[in-house]
């Protein structure tokens, strides 16, 4: 509900917590590294790839990210509002509306025993869909390359499964010494997988 300080934002993106990956996203993200809108307008014969199909404007990530609801990314609303939020609210916790100012700052959610969770469920959702997108315009927005509700959630699944079973891993201190991550952290956030 608040705007943190630039300060903030910055420092939350290098986390330890966080995953490499999703620190060059949110990087990225908050550099505008992503040649997508109005780069792509600018280059003859791909002037296409600039603009949401559905929408007819520019795209950008924060439309791709949490707006958009075009056939490629039919999945956004899907894996934001059934995916997602169920498994948070299993947690017993609201689920927020995520907009692209609550992704870039997930690593500053304040949830109490389930702010590692949040920040992990949002970043790792976010990055899918953004990988999920970059696959469908790779493949030229083709039906084919349409993957179903089922197909997807199974993606996700694997994707936080995948980050668990790291985030375990890294709780060994003597491999990671200080890089370690706390163990009560990792065991609290994974409750209900």
């Amino acid at each position: 509900g608040t705007t943190p300080l630039a300060a903030k934002v910055w420092k939350s993106i290098r986390n330890k917590d966080v995953p490499r990956n999703l620190c060059n996203f949110l990087w990225k993200s908050l550099h505008g590294c992503y040649k997508i809108g109005e780069y792509r307008l600018k280059i003859p014969l791909y002037e296409m790839r600039g603009t949401c199909l559905l929408h007819s404007e520019t795209k950008s990530l924060p439309h791709i990210l949490t707006e958009c609801i075009n056939i490629h990314v039919h999945v956004t609303k899907h894996l934001w509002c059934v995916t997602v939020e169920c498994l948070w609210l299993m947690h017993g916790s609201h689920w927020p509306t995520i907009n692209f100012g609550m992704i870039l700052n997930a690593g500053l959610a304040d949830f109490h025993h389930n702010t590692w969770l949040f920040t992990i469920l949002v970043l790792e959702s976010a990055h899918l869909i953004w990988k999920l997108h970059c696959d469908w315009v790779i493949n030229k927005g083709m039906a084919e390359s349409i993957q179903t509700h089922d197909e997807i959630h199974n993606k996700w699944v694997h994707t936080i499964n995948l980050r668990l079973k790291f985030n375990h891993l890294q709780m060994d201190a003597k491999h990671y010494g200080n890089r370690a991550i706390k163990q009560e952290t990792v065991l609290i956030g994974s409750q209900g997988f």
